[in-house]
Formats: structure tokens, C-alpha cells, sequence
């Protein structure tokens, strides 16, 4: 009984510390997207370089080290270097795409996609055969009884939007 007991322990102990390696954290992704691309990595370890001077520097005025002027010029020098990095590092960002924690999923991407694909062109909905205009939940033109939601595809039998050229499920054009 008393081995029983030492080896549910330890098997518990072992399932404790291994717990947090088999847990996926968004976390820890945020933190370490950028470290995969050498120019920002290399940046942001100067920026970090260049925030530390600025404290040893700001150290060394307050114990006496440094003299005024000495302070004011080697403060500007790093602060303008310091202003350098940090702007490369905004265009970096411009260049990737932002991360966040609540990025969009795909059903999100889905329903932007499916809005955009029915947002009309001029501002206005119009029947492809007559030209008459309709809302976008209209399923047949009141004018001349074409559909509007479009033709199926041949291959799979997804329903098309109107204008679409191939299938957003397969991939088959559609004539």
C-alpha cells in the first residue's frame, strides 16, 4: 500500500512539473514573434543597449562623475541615436503584420471576404441580366426573376456568388 501511495506521488509530481510544457501560451507567442527576423532582433537589442547608456549616464551625473556638459552632450547624442532606432523599428512593424492577442480568426476573415465580395462596385446592387437595382439580401431580381445569389459550381455544388469567376470552396472555374 505505502508503494502504491510513493509511486501515485511521484507520478504526480512528474504530471505537475511537465504540465507546463504540453500547455500551448498565446503568450509566449506574442513575445518571441519577432525573434526569428535578425534586423529586428538586432534592433531592439540596440534599443535596449542604447536605454541602458542613458541610465549609466544619468548614474553617473547623479554620483558626480560626469559634468554637466559632458552629460548634456553624451545624453543628446544617445537620445537622437535612440530616436533612430526606434523609428526603424515603426517601419519594421509597418512592414509586418501587427500582432495582437485577439488577432481575427477565420471565421472572422470569412465573413469580411463574403461583405466585401457583396458590397457593390458604384454604391449600388444591380441585376447582372437588367441592370435593376436590389438589396443584397434579395435572392431574385424583381424586375426579371434572375438569380442573384448566383450559379452552383460543377465540380462541388457550392453556390457562387454573382461576378465570381472560380469556386470559393474548390477552386473550378465557373462559366
Amino acid at each position: 500500500m505505502i508503494l502504491i501511495t510513493i509511486a501515485l506521488l511521484i507520478i504526480a509530481v512528474i504530471a505537475f512539473a511537465a504540465y507546463p510544457l504540453f500547455q500551448r501560451t498565446d503568450e509566449l507567442d506574442v513575445v518571441f514573434v519577432g525573434a526569428t527576423d535578425p534586423m529586428w532582433e538586432n534592433l531592439v537589442t540596440q534599443r535596449d543597449a542604447t536605454y541602458g547608456a542613458i541610465k549609466d549616464l544619468e548614474n553617473d551625473h547623479t554620483m558626480g562623475k560626469l559634468s554637466d556638459v559632458d552629460y548634456r552632450t553624451l545624453r543628446a547624442k544617445y537620445e537622437t541615436k535612440a530616436v533612430t532606432i526606434l523609428q526603424e523599428l515603426d517601419g519594421l512593424v509597418g512592414k509586418k503584420p501587427s500582432v495582437q492577442t485577439n488577432s481575427a480568426t477565420d471565421d472572422d476573415i470569412e465573413r469580411e471576404i463574403v461583405s466585401l465580395r457583396r458590397a457593390p462596385k458604384n454604391g449600388k446592387l444591380e441585376c447582372p441580366t437588367c441592370g435593376a437595382p436590389h438589396l443584397s439580401e434579395d435572392v431574385f431580381c424583381a424586375k426579371c426573376g434572375t438569380s442573384l445569389k448566383g450559379i452552383r459550381c460543377p465540380s462541388c455544388g457550392q453556390r457562387a456568388t454573382v461576378g465570381d469567376k472560380f469556386c470559393a470552396k474548390c477552386g473550378t472555374a465557373i462559366n
